[in-house]
Formats: structure tokens, C-alpha cells, sequence
């Protein structure tokens, strides 16, 4: 394997087989001060791979300096966003990575708590992970020499609901109290409120999702110099993407960060299926990029010049057989659906953003349809406890700025609307195949599975 990438070729079949490969991080790291290791992950670069790329080192430096006395060790496996599905690729590969990272930051934070919260329905994941866990406690690695005595680590799986809020850190907090997948108030961050607080006990947590703690151990092995070798500046080491839509070969593929979308397209995804490309979407938390953003290199940075970003780095893609309408009525839907209800304006805001769409393809021509869409996203995010409103805000009104002539259309009916576009909601990926599984229909003018497998005009 090439130095710092940590998805093999072929799955990882044991622990003692990835240390062969991988060396021993985890033991290393045990004999080195924890300030050093905060300075190693600083110096290397690496930032979040699961939201707005926050700086790992920084994060595990708060949580170093904090006086309480229970911290947590919390790993976000409740991958959701759509078009994703990196993070179940690690867990089904590598997931000895994934531990080794965690145990790694359990020893930072001088903590034997760690809980890995995952989604139910992410069963042969679960089954890798326990087996996995199973390994290093008959190596007698889930126990450290912490204030001068060995201690057992304890390390839970929470399985959680299927809810796209369960993916958001202070949401998942609650699912693993039992509360459910609710965000808490937006000034209540992890690294203030952790786990199980009480009024005497914050009990603060690391909260990262699966891929940023795999990065971990080969930075304590081989160094931050070397992991900065890889990638951009300020995207350093490598990032595992998925890819999805109209192109000749989906998949899951680890990069490096300054290639470009296009290049992306063509070398890992073998180009566009027939269509040139129109629209690409990276989650649901950006705006839409258009053709004229194909050669944009694929970092923090770069993505966030022309208004996208890296985020969990799902690249869906559309081509020009597709109808952005349709895209964005399924979006708006899916946010709708997904908000929690807590914050009456997102719930409200959402509501009237995707009812109008309704109307709007439904051939009503009420000249008002496009400014009730984009009043409802903007007034959707006030008070809000998470991002939610905050990403339809973003991604709705790009859409509709961005192809104008075909909304438009739409609205003077010029043009004929495909029945539905989708918005994928993976829940296997065939790897041999090439081919993602994608998530039931939920709502009206959805495909159903197998309208996608057996429908040309459908992604496949």
C-alpha cells in the first residue's frame, strides 16, 4: 500500500496481517508524551474528513487542556450524507485503522471510554468491528498504563436509527444517551457538553467520523513531514471519495487532493456515460458546480473558491439528459423530511421551499413560485440547533440561480419534465461490481429500486 493510504487492495483479513503491512501504531504511540502527539497531528495538516475540514490537531488540543476529569472518545459511523459511502468502506476493509485511531486518541485524552455510534442498518460493518474489536482484546490492547496503572479500555458500539440527523456530533450524543437523533442548542458543542454531562461533570468529547481517526496512525508511524508529502497544502495526505452518477464507473477511490473533478471524472470514474457533464453536487451542504467548475482541484480551498466543498467527499454527478428541477424538488424534499422539528422555522421554511416546488412541476404558473422557493430556504435557518436549514439556504437557491433558463422553461411549461431525478441514499456497495444499492424511495416521484436497476433513463 502506498504510504498513508489506508484502503488495501483486497480487505485487511486480521489484525496481525494490517500490522504487517502497517506496522504497530498503536504501540508506538502509547510510549510518546500526548502533547507530542497533538503537535505531530498539527504539524501534518490533517483536518476533518467528514464536514468543514476543522483541523484535527486543534481539536484534540481542546480536549487535552480541559480540566474534567471524565473526557470521552466518541467515532461518528452514522454515515448518511448522500452520495456517501467512504466511511463503510473503511469499516468493511480496514477497520483496524479505525481503532487503532480512536485507541490512540483514548491515550491522548487519558480516557478509557471510547463509543462508536452506527447506524442499524450498517450490519456487516457491525460485524466487522466486533470482530475486529475481538483481536485486540486478545492481544491485550484494549488496556493502558493510565495515571500509573493498567486499565481496561472499554469501547461501545451504539447501533442508532436511520434518521440523516444522526450523523450530526450533537444529535449523535443524544442517540447514544437514548434521547434520539435531536441536535442540541447550537452553543452546546461536544467539547463543552459531552457524553452522560450532569451539572457538576461536562464530560466533554472527541467527536470525528470514521476516516479522520483511520488517518491517525500513520502519521504517529511515519510522521507529519511524510504525510504532508501527499495532497495539497492546505489539503494535506490523501482523502477517499465517492463517486456516483452519470459516468461509466461508480465507486469508492482513494486520492490525492489537487486532482481535478474532471480528472476525477475520467481517470477513477472512466468519463461521463454519454452526456457531457451539467451539474455535480458534493452532499447536500454546497452549492451546485456546474461544467465550468471541472477543473477545479479537489481540496478544502480550492472547493470553497467557487463556492463547493470537500466535505465527506461525495461527488454525484448529472448529466445534460437531466432535469435540475426535478433534482432540486427531490433535495428539498429530503431536507424537509430530514428536519427534526425542534426549530420551527427550518420545519416552516423547508415546508414552503418544497411545497412550491411541488406546485411549480405540477404546471402551476403562479409567477410567485420561484420567490416563495427561495424565501422559504432563506428564512429556514434562524436559531437553528444544526446546519440543516443552513445547507437548503446554500444548495436550493444555487440550483435555481444556476440553470435560471431551465427553471424558467419550467415555469412558462417549455419544457418536458422527466417524472423524477434522484438523490442517492446508498446502502451497499458491490464492489466487484461497481454498483451502489440505493435506499428505497420515499417520496412521490422517486424511483423505486427497481426502476433503478432496470430503467435506462434512471442512474444506474
Amino acid at each position: 500500500m502506498k504510504p498513508h493510504f489506508i484502503i488495501p487492495s483486497q480487505g485487511h483479513i486480521s489484525l496481525n496481517e494490517y500490522r504487517q503491512v502497517k506496522g504497530n501504531s498503536l504501540k508506538l504511540a502509547r510510549t510518546i508524551n500526548p502533547k507530542e502527539i497533538i503537535a505531530e497531528l498539527k504539524a501534518s495538516g490533517l483536518r476533518g474528513r467528514g464536514g468543514a475540514g476543522f483541523p484535527t490537531g486543534v481539536k484534540w488540543e481542546t480536549l487535552y487542556v480541559d480540566k474534567s476529569e471524565q473526557k470521552y472518545v466518541v467515532v461518528n459511523a452514522a454515515e448518511g450524507e448522500p452520495g456517501t459511502f467512504k466511511d463503510r468502506f473503511i469499516l468493511r476493509k480496514n477497520p483496524y485503522a479505525l481503532i487503532e485511531g480512536a485507541l490512540i486518541a483514548a491515550h491522548v485524552l487519558n480516557t478509557t471510554e471510547i463509543y462508536i455510534a452506527i447506524k442499524n442498518s450498517f450490519n456487516q460493518e457491525r460485524v466487522r468491528l466486533e470482530d475486529a474489536l475481538r483481536e485486540f482484546k486478545e492481544q491485550n490492547e484494549l488496556q493502558n498504563e493510565l495515571q500509573g496503572e493498567l486499565q481496561d479500555i472499554h469501547i461501545h458500539i451504539v447501533a442508532g436509527p436511520e434518521d440523516y440527523l444522526f450523523g450530526e456530533e450533537k444529535a449523535l450524543l443524544n442517540v447514544i444517551e437514548g434521547i434520539g437523533p435531536l441536535p442540541r442548542e447550537a452553543h452546546y458543542p461536544p467539547y463543552e457538553i459531552g457524553l452522560f454531562a450532569t451539572p457538576n461533570s461536562r464530560n466533554p468529547a472527541l467527536v470525528s467520523n470514521v476516516e479522520t481517526y483511520a488517518r491517525v496512525p500513520d502519521i504517529i508511524l511515519k510522521g507529519a513531514e511524510s504525510f504532508r508529502t501527499l495532497g495539497t497544502v492546505e489539503t494535506p495526505g490523501a482523502i477517499i471519495c465517492t463517486l456516483f452518477g452519470d459516468i461509466k464507473r461508480p465507486g469508492v477511490y482513494e486520492i490525492q487532493p489537487g486532482l481535478t473533478i474532471r480528472e476525477l471524472i475520467d481517470l477513477y470514474g472512466l468519463g461521463p456515460k454519454e452526456f457531457n457533464v451539467k451539474a455535480i453536487l458534493t452532499g447536500v451542504s454546497n452549492r451546485v458546480l456546474t461544467s465550468l467548475n471541472l477543473d477545479t482541484k479537489i481540496g478544502f480551498s480550492s472547493l470553497a473558491e467557487v463556492g463547493g466543498g470537500l466535505g465527506s467527499a461525495g461527488f454525484m454527478i448529472y448529466d445534460e439528459s437531466r432535469s435540475i428541477p426535478r433534482l432540486t424538488q427531490v433535495i428539498a424534499k429530503f431536507l424537509y423530511r430530514e428536519s427534526c422539528n425542534q426549530c420551527t422555522a427550518c420545519k416552516t421554511g423547508l415546508g414552503i421551499a418544497s411545497s412550491a416546488l411541488d406546485n411549480l412541476l405540477a404546471n402551476n404558473t403562479d409567477k410567485l413560485l420561484i420567490e416563495k422557493i427561495i424565501l422559504g430556504v432563506k428564512s429556514a435557518p434562524q436559531s437553528n440547533r444544526c446546519f440543516l436549514p443552513v445547507q437548503g439556504s446554500i444548495l436550493i437557491p444555487s440550483l435555481i440561480n444556476s440553470f435560471k433558463e431551465e427553471f424558467s422553461k419550467t415555469f412558462q411549461n417549455e419544457i418536458l419534465q422527466s417524472e423524477y431525478e434522484l438523490l442517492p441514499r446508498m446502502i451497499d456497495f458491490i464492489e466487484d461490481e461497481n454498483k451502489f444499492i440505493l435506499k428505497q424511495a420515499e417520496f412521490k416521484n422517486e424511483p423505486t429500486i427497481e426502476d433503478w436497476k432496470t430503467s435506462e433513463r434512471i442512474i444506474s
